[in-house]
C-alpha cells in the first residue's frame, strides 16, 4: 500500500514537473522568436545630396561633392512584459552613406548632416534627429563609402502595437535648393 501511494505521488510530481518545464519551454521559445522591427526606408527625394561651391554656377565643375545613402544596417530588441506586451521597442540603425569628390573641391573633405526620424501609422514624426557627418578623401581617393556609428531609437509600448506600427525615415537634410536640384535630376 505504502508502495502504491509513494508510485503514485512520484507520479504526479512527474506530471507537475513536466507541466512546469513545457510552459518554460514555451516563454524561451517566445522569446528566441524574433519580434517584428519598425520598417526603415530611405526617402527617395532625400536619399541623394549634391553640395556646389559657393556661387551661381551649378555646371558639373561647381560640385564640390556628391553623396548617396546607400545602405541602411538596422536591429531592434523588445523589452515588454511577457504577459500584456507592454514595455519599450529599442532599434538602431547605421546610415551608409557613399560620397564622391567633386572638381571644385579642394578641402578633401565633404560636411554632410542626415536626419533620422521615426513615425507611426498615420506619418506624424515621434522622434526627429539630425547627425552631422564627415567625410574625407584621403591620398588620391575620390570617392568613400561609411557607416554611420548606430542610432539608437526607442519606443514605448502599451502592448497594443509592435514594430510594424512604426517606420523609420532616413534621409539627408536638405536645404529648399537641394531638394528643388534633386527633384529636376528625377524628371530628366
Amino acid at each position: 500500500m505504502k508502495i502504491a501511494k509513494f508510485t503514485l505521488l512520484a507520479l504526479a510530481l512527474g506530471v507537475g514537473l513536466s507541466a512546469c518545464d513545457t510552459v518554460d519551454s514555451l516563454k524561451v521559445w517566445r522569446k528566441a522568436k524574433p519580434e517584428p522591427c519598425p520598417r526603415v526606408t530611405v526617402l527617395r527625394n532625400a536619399a541623394e545630396l549634391t553640395k556646389f561651391k559657393p556661387g551661381p554656377g551649378r555646371d558639373l565643375i561647381d560640385v564640390l561633392f556628391e553623396a548617396k545613402v546607400t545602405n541602411v544596417y538596422s536591429t531592434c530588441e523588445y523589452d515588454v512584459d511577457y504577459d500584456t506586451r507592454a514595455g519599450s521597442i529599442h532599434a538602431q540603425v547605421a546610415p551608409v552613406i557613399l560620397g564622391k569628390r567633386g572638381p571644385a573641391d579642394t578641402s578633401r573633405l565633404a560636411e554632410i548632416e542626415y536626419f533620422v526620424a521615426m513615425v507611426d501609422e498615420q506619418k506624424n514624426i515621434l522622434q526627429k534627429s539630425v547627425f552631422p557627418l564627415k567625410l574625407a578623401f584621403p591620398g588620391n581617393l575620390v570617392q568613400n563609402e561609411v557607416r554611420d556609428e548606430p542610432i539608437d531609437l526607442t519606443l514605448t509600448t502599451d502592448g497594443s502595437k509592435d514594430g510594424t506600427a512604426y517606420e523609420i525615415y532616413v534621409g539627408f537634410q536638405l536645404s529648399e535648393e537641394e531638394m528643388a536640384y534633386n527633384e529636376r535630376l528625377r524628371q530628366r
